[in-house]
């Protein structure tokens, strides 16, 4: 079965392009939000198609950026190695190389390097959402405009 990714916009809502006959709908898939972000639709030409729903705000990029995270929730001064491994303008997700004490809900400040051509160095405070094996997914506590990471991400 073929599958169409969407980006969904404000209000909820979405363009689903019918990878059979190009024809074009935009929904509301505010219903699906907190449920499943994977669903089967039929478009009017008869055809079925999975649709992928995504609900981010803002793109998230794949990325491989040698970093350090400290964790401030435990006091620690010891800096860890970590690899960033996604990034967008309101949090990241790192990798550990070793053992770590780090729990959601803590509080880490973060510095890594962006591959640009300035080896700009972004250091920011963030607060763990979740943890998967090794990766931990955070977001910024503090939202500032960075002018380099903006202009990073959208290249």
């Amino acid at each position: 079965m073929k599958t169409v990714r969407v980006f969904v916009g404000k209000g909820n809502k979405t363009a689903i392009t019918c990878p059979f006959c190009q024809k074009t709908n935009e929904v509301s898939v505010g219903k699906f939000k907190n449920l499943k972000h994977t669903v089967v639709t039929k478009c009017s030409c008869q055809q079925q198609f999975t649709v992928e729903l995504n609900f981010r705000q803002y793109h998230r990029k794949k990325v491989e950026l040698n970093g350090e995270v400290r964790n401030v929730s435990t006091g620690s001064s010891k800096w860890l190695k970590v690899t960033v491994v996604d990034l967008s303008m309101v949090g990241l997700r790192f990798k550990v190389v070793e053992a770590t004490d780090i729990e959601k809900d803590h509080i880490l400040r973060v510095r890594f390097t962006l591959d640009n051509q300035k080896a700009t160095e972004i250091e920011k405070e963030v607060g763990v959402l979740n943890r998967k094996n090794d990766e931990f997914g955070c977001e910024f506590l503090f939202i500032d405009y960075e002018k380099e990471l903006g202009f990073y991400l959208r290249s």
